[in-house]
């Protein structure tokens, strides 16, 4: 039996009304409160970031936007309670450089790249390859020859085994083919504080701890770790212009659960984007000593994917392990 007009004009009916309250449900968003689960404790970078976007979004909305700290597992418990969440945008999560390390260093019951839904880059910072001052190197250079020269000589400073600064001293020695000898901290403030007093030689340091030290003269700066040149150090060099491949940022943007419609996607992404170009955002972010990143879905998608690529390989190829 062929399917009469009536039955089309039905089915019509039916995906419109569908479609409508889709858009519907996405325009409406949000009516309650909304929740952004961070996986570091309070005041470091992104929960500075999820804070003061939070502020705005709640102006906008209409509607408390509540941030929450659940540490542990570098960063990685805060991501799983988004990947549970229902993907109707009233749980969200942040997203940074440091989970994409420890989703390649861990076991986890989830895949970023999969059961996350990415909503909008927010903000990225360079770090400072430091040495201590009584080292003779003033260049990259001259400390890549250095530690050619004398290998297994010098040693790198991080905050643990798998952390950010780890990571990054690998990529370095992977790209240099210099011999290095890791010393894992419990943190980075005591592993910054060695490099000052000359017990290790060499760190790469999140910026605003390591420009007071700087200030002082106990430290020494060769290069950002950005392949371009930092806002808040523009005399500085890249480690690319040195003629070295290596580009490492700590960036962080917002993510929801798999499964979110692309309207409610362009809802949120919208409006922080939106927060992201108002004048006394910038000026918080750049006196972090940050950057603005304020990309779409789909530049921060491919982002995650090329870091994700990126340090999976580091971490193969320097057999690195989590603390």
């Amino acid at each position: 039996m062929k399917p009469s007009i009536k039955n089309y004009l039905t089915l019509t009916l039916a995906g419109l009304s569908f479609f409508c309250a889709q858009q519907s449900n996405a325009q409406a968003f949000p009516s309650k409160p909304v929740h952004i689960l961070v996986g570091f404790a309070a005041g470091g970078s992104g929960d500075m970031l999820a804070r003061m976007t939070s502020e705005k979004l709640s102006q906008m909305w209409g509607q408390p936007v509540i941030v929450e700290n659940r540490t542990g597992s570098s960063g990685s418990i805060a991501l799983g309670a988004v990947t549970r969440a229902a993907p109707d945008g009233y749980t969200l999560g942040m997203l940074n450089f440091a989970q994409v390390v420890a989703g390649e260093l861990m076991k986890l019951p989830f895949t970023i790249e999969t059961d996350l839904t990415p909503i909008a880059g927010i903000a990225q910072q360079a770090n400072i390859l430091v040495v201590n001052s009584a080292l003779p190197s003033t260049t990259v250079a001259d400390l890549i020859q250095h530690a050619k020269s004398k290998p297994g000589e010098l040693s790198f400073a991080s905050g643990g085994s798998g952390s950010p600064g780890h990571v990054a001293g690998e990529l370095f020695k992977l790209k240099t083919g210099t011999n290095l000898v890791h010393v894992p901290y419990k943190g980075g403030p005591p592993a910054l504080q060695d490099v000052a007093a000359g017990h290790v030689s060499i760190m790469f340091a999140p910026a605003p701890p390591a420009l007071a030290l700087l200030k002082g003269g106990k430290l020494r700066a060769l290069a950002v770790t950005s392949n371009t040149r930092s806002t808040f150090m523009p005399n500085l060099p890249t480690l690319t212009e040195a003629g070295i491949d290596y580009d490492v940022r700590d960036w962080h943007g917002m993510v929801g659960p798999a499964g979110m419609t692309g309207e409610l996607v362009a809802k949120i992404s919208g409006d922080v984007l939106k927060v992201l170009a108002m004048p006394d955002i910038k000026k918080r972010i750049a006196d972090m000593t940050g950057e603005m990143l304020a990309c779409n879905p789909g530049d921060f998608g491919k982002l995650v994917t090329s870091e994700t690529v990126k340090w999976r390989t580091v971490v193969k190829e320097a057999k690195i392990s989590a603390n």
